[in-house]
């Protein structure tokens, strides 16, 4: 009987301990794939993906920090990149504070009105789906960028793609 009870604990252990090392909400998972270097750590996903971990990045600089621009280099077909970029104003402050991967930085410039979240519909992925729909053929895309006008501006070698990250709606 005690040997019973002891294996009944091991389990229960041991299910508890993998239930601890699953992601906490499955609306915003960790992306799967992570790249470590020496300076800092940059996340393999879309522009959605990694907003959670930049928003949080962003609120120990200014709690009332606001999403005003996104980037990345180099985006692969699937919208993911290693080298996303997120840029948050506040008010009251004369810089804007530059997200990437875990580390931020002060930096100067007008980066533009907010990103709403709730009006952000079109991840990059499906900004690059929409604009392979109007010739988008090549990748990786040499830049992606959404701005507080809410567009998705594609470079690529066949042209440059404006794509409306509320409705889908694109532009060449």
């Amino acid at each position: 009987m005690k040997m019973i009870r002891s294996a009944g604990i091991l389990v229960l252990g041991l299910a508890l301990f993998s239930c601890q090392s699953a992601p906490l909400s499955t609306s915003n998972p960790a992306p799967a794939i992570q790249s470590q270097s020496a300076t800092s750590a940059r996340l393999f996903g879309t522009a959605k993906s990694g907003l959670w971990r930049a928003d949080s990045t962003a609120r120990r600089w200014d709690n009332s920090a606001r999403l005003s621009k996104v980037e990345a280099r180099w985006v692969d077909e699937d919208g993911s990149s290693f080298d996303w970029i997120y840029y948050f104003t506040a008010l009251g402050k004369d810089k804007a504070f530059k997200v990437e991967g875990s580390r931020g930085t002060e930096v100067s410039g007008f980066f533009g009105s907010s990103i709403w979240e709730s009006s952000w519909r079109i991840d990059s992925e499906q900004a690059l789906a929409k604009a392979k729909e109007k010739g988008l053929k090549n990748f990786p895309v040499f830049s992606m960028e959404l701005d507080g006008f809410m567009t998705w501006e594609i470079q690529s070698s066949n042209g440059f793609f404006r794509v409306d990250a509320r409705s889908g709606q694109v532009s060449q």
